[in-house]
């Protein structure tokens, strides 16, 4: 176990240069050792039926898949390349030649164009036109009598290589498809992530955590919506304001205010949560919004509300403060726009603090 995670680690170690990405040098790794392996059983074969030049062939080219491999961890990827490519197709086209296609080693080609198509990020379409033409030429070559020797020379061997050539080329492909593939499904559930966390930012206030204008207008017209197709029948709307919040700043300093905010906000989620919604409005203003409920429903709600304000203690640098608010409430009009109805329980918030504040307008 400790072989298989040390070749792991070997296989999936990051290039020197931290420019070169880590996925194309995995990607050639697993190639140039799959070719390899390939190279090798061929070789067996090849001492079994006594063909000692092909073995010296066989020999070579691993050697150069090693050197190969070894550039990989030497900050040479673009050598790599090109010597991947070079090599895997000197010997499928050698070969090819001697044998034939009774060995199935032209499909190594497809093989290849499928981990070009993944690294190169440069020149992909020359690359990819180069292995066709290469392909198009052994199939003309065939029909005009590759091979150059009797297919018989390999005698029962021809099965074995035509085998070893499927399942390493299948192996190739699998591992390219599934590496890239499974990064996709990974970059694409990070970007959705991101993406979540983009717009929950975006429509959150970042000292309260509760929504922002932003939000909570985009959720009105939601409701607005819901309304038009019959799934709402009542809106109320009310905005809050903190009585003396200048005082509380001006007298404890803006993080004593700060934590005002923030207790409140946190109250007014919990209460809130199930049947409406609420949103810092700017500076010490909460906008509140019941869904389908009437005025009457809403002022019930906001009386609960307001008596859990007064009874709240917001703990600052060893004092336990105690606030206020004000609340101007009107149920909603539909035939009039949103920021009119916004108007309307905006101008009834300042008949309450006119009116001596800690109260609710409706």
């Amino acid at each position: 176990m400790t072989l298989i995670t040390k070749a792991k680690e070997l296989i999936f170690q990051e290039p020197q240069n931290k420019n070169e990405s880590p996925k194309v040098a995995v990607v050639l790794r697993i190639s140039c050792l799959l070719f390899m392996l390939y190279l090798l059983f061929a070789g067996i074969g090849f001492a079994i039926m006594k063909h000692p030049y092909l073995v010296m062939f066989a020999v070579l080219f691993m050697i150069l898949y090693a050197y190969g491999l070894y550039c990989t961890y030497q900050d040479k990827m673009i050598p790599a390349f090109f010597l991947l490519n070079i090599n895997t197709l000197m010997w499928v086209v050698m070969f090819y030649v001697i044998f034939g296609e009774g060995t199935g080693v032209q499909h190594f080609i497809f093989a290849l164009i499928l981990v070009d198509l993944m690294i190169d990020r440069k020149y992909p379409a020359v690359t990819i036109l180069i292995l066709y033409i290469v392909r198009l030429a052994l199939y003309f070559g065939r029909i005009n009598g590759l091979p150059i020797e009797p297919t018989d020379m390999l005698g029962g061997l021809s099965p074995y290589l035509y085998v070893l050539s499927v399942v390493l080329e299948c192996a190739t492909v699998l591992f390219v498809g599934i590496y890239f593939t499974k990064d996709a499904f990974q970059m694409e559930s990070r970007l959705q992530d991101y993406n979540k966390e983009l717009r929950r930012v975006a429509s959150t206030d970042p000292l309260t955590k509760v929504w922002n204008r932003f939000r909570m207008l985009e959720h009105v017209e939601k409701c607005l919506k819901k309304f038009n197709k019959s799934e709402l029948q009542f809106l109320s709307v009310a905005i809050g304001d903190i009585d003396f919040f200048k005082h509380v700043n001006d007298t404890y300093g803006h993080e004593c205010g700060d934590e005002v905010l923030k207790a409140l906000a946190n109250m007014f989620k919990n209460e809130m949560h199930g049947i409406g919604a609420v949103a810092r409005w700017g500076g010490e203003e909460f906008l509140f919004l019941f869904e389908n409920m009437n005025g009457d429903d809403a002022c019930t709600v906001l009386s609960m509300l307001q008596t859990n304000i007064n009874r709240l203690d917001i703990p600052y640098e060893g004092e336990n403060h105690k606030v206020t608010m004000t609340f101007g409430l009107a149920e909603y009009d539909f035939q009039l726009s949103l920021d009119e109805n916004i108007k309307i329980a905006d101008d009834k918030l300042y008949k309450g603090k006119e009116g001596g504040r800690n109260r609710i307008v409706y």
